[in-house]
């Protein structure tokens, strides 16, 4: 028997729980819930300690001449939940949280994390790594960065704007004043 401390989380060891015995890494699966009951599966499962994730939209609609906004899914029927201790299928069924579950060959299918958070418009850790290379490459406004690539390549210019891992530019040189626009790839900032 584990000894608990004051500020534990009590474990959920339910035998016929939603969920059972410990996994060794947490794992994705999609849900088919019953129509229109997406919030009331994920509140349940959510109290059974898994994490549940669905895309909504926000929706408008007009009774009476009054205005209504409310929430609904935007794939109905489906819900996404990360489960941390095994899944009992079967308990899920007979309770009426679920209806099924994505599966091939008789087996679930794991989903992978990049893909719930695609499906929910978040950013992967892809993603957000790849913001972060382009905001280190961005140069700040008034910086003097040298055009990589081109007819005007070597040529310093400074930086009047930029945004989205695009540069505008503006420069003078013995053939006139230069303006333009180029991605960040395409420029080199020059060391101060």
């Amino acid at each position: 028997m584990t000894k608990l401390k004051i500020g534990d989380p009590w474990p959920f060891r339910s035998v016929r729980g939603l969920t059972g015995r410990p996994l060794s890494k947490p794992k994705w699966h999609a849900l088919v819930v019953a129509p229109q009951q997406e919030a009331k599966a994920a509140e349940i499962l959510r109290g059974a300690g898994v994490e549940v994730l669905y895309p909504t939209v926000e929706r408008v609609r007009h009774i009476r001449g009054k205005r209504y906004n409310f929430t609904t899914p935007m794939i109905s029927q489906i819900i996404y939940a990360k489960f941390e201790f095994a899944p009992q299928w079967d308990v899920m069924r007979q309770r009426r949280v679920i209806t099924g579950v994505f599966s091939l060959g008789g087996y679930p299918v794991n989903v992978r994390e990049a893909d719930v958070m695609r499906m929910m418009g978040l950013p992967t850790e892809v993603d957000r790594q790849e913001a972060a290379r382009i905001a280190s490459l961005t140069p700040d406004v008034g910086e003097r960065v040298t055009l990589n690539g081109g007819p005007l390549s070597g040529f310093c210019v400074d930086v009047v704007r930029s945004e989205m891992g695009r540069v505008w530019y503006r420069g003078i040189s013995a053939i006139g004043r230069i303006e333009g626009e180029a991605s960040v790839e395409a420029i080199q900032r020059i060391a101060q």
